[in-house]
C-alpha cells in the first residue's frame, strides 16, 4: 500500500523535475504553499481532489504519482511495431504521424516521424516541455514567438513549447521530420 510519504516523495520529485516552486504549484492549482509542502513532506495526505489539481498543475494524471507497482525502465519499440495515428493542431487540421518511441511509462519523452506535403503546416498548441525538431528533408519554416527558423536537411532546433509554435513547409518537394517531445504530458496512443 502507498504511504503518505512516499506519494510526497513522488509528488515533490516530479515538482522539482519541473523546475517549479512551491508558489508556483500554488498558483497553478489553487491550493497554499504551505499545504502542498506538508503533503510533499508527507506530514498530511491529499484529499482526492486535492491530488487531482496538484498533478494538474504538475501535467501529470493522478494515477502516475498513486499507482503501486513499479514502471518499467525500458521499453523497446520494433519497426513493425511503430503506428500511424491522427492528431488535430490548434486550429483543428489533422495532422499524420508515426509513433517511432511511445515513451517509456510514466516518462517524459516521445519520437515522432512526419511527412509535411509541399505548402502543408500545422499550428502547435501551447504546452510544457520542449521539442527537437531533426529535418531529414526539404525545408520548413519553424516559428515560436518572436523567433523564426529555417530549418533545410540535417538541420535542427529546439524549442520550449510555453507559446505554441507553428511549422511550415516551404520548400519545393515534399518534407520529413523527427520530433522529439520531453513532456510531462505525453501523447497516448
Amino acid at each position: 500500500m502507498l504511504t503518505k510519504e512516499e506519494l510526497g516523495r513522488r509528488l515533490r520529485i516530479a515538482r522539482f523535475e519541473r523546475g517549479m516552486t512551491l508558489k508556483e504549484v500554488a498558483a497553478r492549482c489553487g491550493m497554499s504553499a504551505t499545504h502542498i509542502s506538508e503533503v510533499e513532506r508527507g506530514k498530511t495526505s491529499p484529499t482526492i481532489g486535492a491530488l487531482q489539481r496538484i498533478s494538474k498543475a504538475l501535467g501529470e494524471r493522478p494515477s502516475h504519482f498513486v499507482r503501486e507497482d513499479a514502471l518499467p525502465q525500458v521499453r523497446l519499440t520494433k519497426a513493425s511495431d511503430r503506428c500511424k495515428f491522427y492528431a488535430a493542431d490548434q486550429e483543428g487540421t489533422p495532422l499524420q504521424l508515426e509513433i517511432v518511441s511511445p515513451g517509456v511509462p510514466g516518462g517524459y519523452m516521445q519520437i515522432f516521424h512526419r511527412t509535411v506535403p509541399i505548402g502543408h503546416g500545422a499550428k502547435g498548441f501551447p504546452m510544457i516541455g520542449e521539442v527537437v525538431l531533426l529535418c531529414l528533408k526539404g525545408m520548413l519554416r519553424i516559428t515560436s514567438g518572436e523567433h523564426k527558423n529555417v530549418l533545410r536537411e540535417g538541420d535542427t532546433i529546439q524549442m520550449r513549447l510555453d507559446d505554441g509554435w507553428n511549422g511550415e513547409n516551404i520548400g519545393e518537394d515534399e518534407a520529413e521530420l523527427y520530433a522529439m517531445l520531453v513532456s510531462p504530458t505525453l501523447f497516448t496512443v
